[in-house]
């Protein structure tokens, strides 16, 4: 019996490294990823299933803990990165405000929320929960390169561009300080017309 419960937390702790990987990579989507800057493109299928057969154990393992534990915001929030992994961003969603209703201080579930109201097609939403996680710290430097995606995928590139510097002036060497150089240096200025 003992033998189940450490191969269970085992695998849970493997897929939540995993899951914090690639959950720390969700906002570098952008123009070279697979996902359109167009609003409402490259939104996930969510009646379309392509959970495997290890995430629906790591699924079935968290909402079991879950159920142990509501306020196990950890889990909440990997439940949430899980889900967004899959493109299943409505399910997402639902975790992620559950994480940030238990610790309003996690910017990065703030972030990660952002996201997916946009890949959704609720851009507006996700804008207005990334400016309530650049309230509560406005040096966490993902977080700007979100609102920089989010909103140049709105066609609002001057605001976008503010933010990217803004990502840069945060720290220009790490990935994300890069990745908005990058972002500056592929969209050039809007008319004014369109600034936000």
């Amino acid at each position: 019996m003992e033998k189940k419960y450490i191969v269970i937390i085992v695998v849970v702790l493997c897929f939540a490294v995993i899951g914090g990987y690639l959950v720390g990579r969700r906002s570098d989507i952008g123009p070279a990823g697979n996902v359109s800057l167009k609003e409402g493109e490259g939104i996930g299928n969510a009646a379309t299933d392509t959970r495997s057969e290890d995430d629906i154990k790591v699924i079935n393992d968290l909402k079991e803990k879950i159920k142990k534990n509501p306020n196990d915001a950890d889990a909440l929030a990997y439940l949430g990165d899980i889900y967004f992994e899959l493109r299943q961003f409505q399910e997402a969603i639902k975790y992620y405000k559950r994480t940030i209703e238990i610790r309003p201080k996690d910017v990065d579930a703030y972030n990660d929320l952002g996201l997916a109201y946009h890949y959704i097609g609720k851009s507006e939403d996700g804008l207005w929960v990334v400016e309530e996680g650049i309230k509560v710290d406005p040096y966490f430097q993902r977080i700007w390169l979100t609102k920089g995606f989010m909103l140049a995928a709105t066609g609002r590139i001057a605001g976008a561009r503010k933010a990217w510097t803004k990502t840069v002036a945060i720290g220009s060497e790490s990935d994300i300080g890069k990745a908005a150089s990058s972002f500056l240096a592929k969209y050039k200025e809007e008319p004014a017309s369109k600034s936000k």
